[in-house]
């Protein structure tokens, strides 16, 4: 990010000493209500030092924004469900893991069966162990990482907050709702493959087996 990011300074240090250089109150505060923004450091947090605007800052943040796998504990940022049908790229020894986990699976001649249209997680549910495992099985990362903006200060103006203003502007490649099907490609291997899934309400396996 320190490369990318033109004309920008970037310091991530021990907030308590981060703290003591800002000020802690307004009699030594470096510059005037600088110390404000001390409130903000707070976990895994940095100063960030430029001339451009909040939302210049975003377009340029919006760039380094990358999916990962999600932990027990954090929100679901998609509805997920995995399609009904064969999933040949497990192998035939993971059907009592799948089945242990609560998914409705069987072996039908050494390969594994989905039942029945699974769903995993809903957009805004808090994740158990077991979902973020499904999930990890099935390949889906449906957490993004992501660098938000706090709070400015600016000479003249002071301390702004902007925490609901920065997440109505940050931007995610997650979609809303997908369906995850298994499908083979050219290459002659099975993939995982998150597909968007716009008709809420409906059932993704009527649609996927009517698109079949």
């Amino acid at each position: 990010m320190r490369k990318s990011m033109v004309k920008i300074k970037l310091l991530f240090g021990v907030n308590k000493v981060t703290t003591l250089a800002l000020g802690k109150t307004h009699e030594d505060s470096y510059r005037p209500k600088l110390h404000l923004l001390s409130k903000y450091l707070k976990g895994q947090c940095a100063l960030l030092f430029s001339r451009s605007s909040p939302s210049e800052l975003r377009e340029q943040l919006d760039a380094f924004r990358s999916s990962e796998y999600s932990r027990p504990g954090v929100l679901a940022e998609q509805t997920v469900w995995i399609a009904s049908g064969p999933l040949p790229k497990f192998p035939h020894s993971i059907e009592p893991v799948l089945r242990q986990l609560g998914m409705p699976v069987k072996l039908v001649k050494g390969v594994v069966h989905l039942e029945r249209e699974y769903l995993v997680c809903r957009r805004g549910d808090v994740l158990s162990p077991e979902q973020c495992r499904i999930l990890k099985l099935f390949q889906i990362e449906i957490s993004e990482f992501r660098v938000g903006l706090l709070a400015v200060w600016t000479d003249g103006e002071g301390v702004e907050e902007l925490t609901e203003k920065d997440s109505c502007m940050m931007r995610t490649s997650l979609h809303p709702e997908v369906l995850v099907v298994c499908k083979q490609l050219d290459d002659g291997l099975y993939y995982f493959i998150p597909q968007p899934y716009e008709n809420k309400g409906e059932s993704p396996v009527n649609e996927a087996m009517e698109e079949d």
